[in-house]
């Protein structure tokens, strides 16, 4: 199962699979230190900012077009 979001009405949906979910906490911490990140966190954000992206995108060409 991959990481997907959807707009619905005024809410984005957001599914992230169950081993994920841990990863997806840690990574949306704040890292105060200014230290080299993890790749498959910053994988993790980059995913789930794009996943969004298209949902709000999604929805708003559909209500332009109606």
């Amino acid at each position: 199962m991959t990481t997907t979001a959807r707009r619905e009405g005024d809410n984005i949906i957001i599914t992230v699979p169950v081993a994920e979910a841990h990863a997806l906490r840690v990574a949306l911490q704040p890292c105060p230190c200014k230290s080299a990140k993890a790749t498959a966190t910053t994988d993790i954000r980059s995913r789930l900012a794009q996943g969004i992206g298209m949902a709000i995108e999604r929805q708003t060409t559909t209500q332009t077009t109606d």
